[in-house]
């Protein structure tokens, strides 16, 4: 069913009715329907004839006229007012390029009004010579621009990073003749990750530097007073400092969410990899696994600092005389979204600071490196397309549901 075709028959049948016409809107929607699985163009044309007969024999001319002219302007009200309402800039061209239509969020967006760019060349008006426009010629064999990122010229003469998505026009006879161009502004968030780039990769630098010299002084306290409270203080400190740098390190790598760019997991040995690691530093808790031989996901390449994260915090904070864990995944039978891993503990139940990092993903007053590893680790799992969810375990600890992409 050709959704243009859906809305052209919705807009007829909603005219027909509101000027009375019920028989004839009853049958157009009768034909519509018993023509509803043709081919795209097979079910234009045979809409566009048998419109015809039903307003031929149904209504008179001037009420046939009346209904395909309201019908139009209803369309074409529609159309103008999700244009004008946009919040980002939509350029429509035509064959050689020249604007044809600027709407509002171009004007905030370039400067430009539409009086000042109508019929100008598109690429001459907003184009740097250092950056490359996409020509309209690209597009007139069928071909899309997805999210190009370029640079446009505002009217003041400043660079704008944007990112452009395009799309051919055609008439009624399929001749190309121009293409529309919907372009977003991203100077903002362009210029917020260069900031956070640099100002992350020197407070890197000057941590991993003051954690080098303190660790140095500590390993000659300590052999001058074997035993104190304090140096082991000190040492749990720049542990922590260590472990926010190394968070920084991983956030840095985190990007857009990008399906083409996700690793390949075997859930299966690396859960099982995680068990005997947590038994070996924490001897006294009881880690049960069951996990399939092989359970393949697709997810960010930081996963297993996620995993490990999650299943640290179920032991490391865990104040139960007998901690407990258990580590769960499988591929649901009524579900085709993927793989859930579950894993639970009997531990005192997160902070509602952290749960909600762990909820929602959402900036909160984390000042140490637990709740910096939480909200990185939500940050992995939404950059592997899947979702994490937080609830009470059936000890009262916590039960963290993970699901993620079957690879």
């Amino acid at each position: 069913m050709d959704r243009h075709a859906d809305q052209l028959v919705g807009s007829l049948f909603r005219i027909l009715g509101s000027q009375g016409h019920h028989e004839a809107q009853q049958l157009l929607v009768e034909t519509y329907q018993s023509h509803a699985p043709s081919d795209r163009d097979e079910l234009v044309d045979r809409l566009a004839a048998d419109l015809v007969t039903i307003l031929q024999e149904h209504l008179t001319p001037q009420e046939g006229a009346a209904v395909l002219t309201t019908t139009v302007e209803y369309l074409v009200n529609r159309f103008v007012s999700v244009v004008d309402v946009a919040p980002v800039a939509i350029v429509v061209l035509d064959e050689d390029g020249g604007i044809q239509l600027w709407n509002d969020g171009a004007e905030r967006t370039f400067g430009w009004s539409e009086r000042e760019v109508l019929s100008k060349p598109y690429a001459r008006v907003v184009a740097e010579p250092s950056e490359s426009i996409p020509p309209v010629s690209e597009l007139e064999d069928g071909e899309r621009l997805t999210g190009v990122e370029t640079r446009h010229r505002h009217k003041d003469g400043s660079l704008l990073d944007v990112r452009l998505w395009g799309a051919p026009l055609y008439n009624h006879e399929e001749q190309f003749t121009g293409a529309t161009f919907v372009i977003s502004d991203i100077t903002e968030r362009k210029q917020r990750e260069q900031r956070l780039t640099v100002l992350n990769r020197a407070l890197r630098h000057n941590i991993r530097h003051d954690v080098t010299v303190i660790r140095g002084h500590l390993d000659l306290l300590s052999e001058e007073i074997p035993e104190s409270d304090h140096l082991e203080v000190i040492d749990e400190r720049v542990a922590n400092i260590s472990n926010l740098s190394e968070a920084a390190r991983n956030i840095e790598r985190l990007g857009e969410p990008d399906e083409s760019a996700l690793a390949t997991f075997d859930l299966g040995p690396e859960l099982r990899e995680h068990a005997a690691r947590l038994r070996r530093d924490w001897p006294d808790a009881r880690v049960d696994v069951d996990v399939p031989e092989s359970l393949p996901v697709a997810a960010h390449e930081l996963l297993p600092y996620g995993l490990d994260n999650l299943l640290e915090n179920a032991v490391e904070h865990n104040d139960a005389d007998d901690p407990r864990v258990r580590i769960e995944a499988r591929k649901p039978d009524d579900s085709s979204a993927g793989v859930r891993l579950v894993i639970a503990d009997n531990g005192p139940g997160l902070p509602t600071n952290e749960r909600e990092v762990l909820r929602n993903g959402t900036e909160t007053d984390l000042t140490h490196s637990t709740g910096v590893g939480l909200w990185l680790t939500q940050w992995i799992v939404r950059s592997s397309g899947g979702r994490l969810d937080v609830e009470t375990s059936e000890w009262d600890g916590t039960r963290v549901t993970v699901e993620l992409q079957s690879a």
